[in-house]
C-alpha cells in the first residue's frame, strides 16, 4: 500500500509540474507572438513613412527640374513596371511658360502601334483630375496620377498630354512604356 500511495503522490506531482510547464510555455508563446506582431506593425509603419518621404522627394525634384529649365512637362520615368492588379502613384509636373494664365487638362491614353489612341485600354486604368486646371505665369505644380494594372501581362505605350483648354491645342506631351507582369 505504501508503494501505491507514493506512486499516486508522484503522479500528482508530475501532473502539477507538467501543468505548470504548459502554462509557462503558453505565456512565453503569447509574449513572443505579441512582440512579433509589434515588430511587423512597426516595419509597415516605417515603410509607409519612407514611401511618403520618397513621394515628397520626387515632387520636389520634379518642381526643381521645371523651375531650372524651359520644360513644360516633367515626367521622371520612361518605363513603369507593375504586377497584375497592383496600383502605383506617379507624378506629372506642369509649368506655365506662356505669357498669360494657362488653363489646361491632363489626358493619359494608351497608344497602339500606329500611334492611334486605344478606346478600350487593356493594360489598366488611370485615376486623376480630369477637370480644368490652371497655372499663373511661370508657376509650376505636380499632379498625382494613380495607375491600376489590369489582369493582362503585357507592355504598352502611353502618352501624357497637357491640353491648353483656352486655345484647344496640345501644350505638351510625353510618351512612356508600362509593363504589367
Amino acid at each position: 500500500k505504501r508503494g501505491e500511495i507514493l506512486m499516486r503522490s508522484f503522479n500528482k506531482k508530475a501532473s502539477l509540474e507538467l501543468s505548470i510547464r504548459a502554462i509557462v510555455i503558453v505565456v512565453l508563446a503569447m509574449t513572443l507572438l505579441g512582440l512579433g506582431l509589434g515588430f511587423v506593425r512597426n516595419m509597415f509603419e516605417d515603410i509607409g513613412d519612407t514611401t511618403g518621404q520618397v513621394t515628397e522627394q520626387i515632387r520636389s525634384q520634379i518642381l526643381e527640374d521645371l523651375r531650372r529649365g524651359d520644360r513644360k512637362l516633367s515626367f521622371p520615368t520612361t518605363e513603369l513596371k507593375l504586377q497584375i492588379q497592383r496600383s502605383k502613384i506617379i507624378a506629372v509636373g506642369v509649368k506655365n511658360t506662356v505669357e498669360d494664365r494657362l488653363d489646361f487638362k491632363i489626358e493619359v491614353n494608351q497608344i497602339d502601334a500606329n500611334g492611334q489612341v486605344l478606346t478600350n485600354p487593356d493594360l489598366g486604368t488611370f485615376i486623376y483630375n480630369t477637370g480644368t486646371l490652371s497655372l499663373e505665369i511661370n508657376e509650376a505644380n505636380v499632379y498625382p496620377i494613380r495607375f491600376t494594372a489590369g489582369d493582362n501581362g503585357d507592355t504598352g505605350i502611353f502618352e501624357i498630354k497637357v491640353i491648353d483648354t483656352f486655345n484647344n491645342v496640345e501644350y505638351a506631351s510625353k510618351s512612356f512604356f508600362i509593363t504589367v507582369q
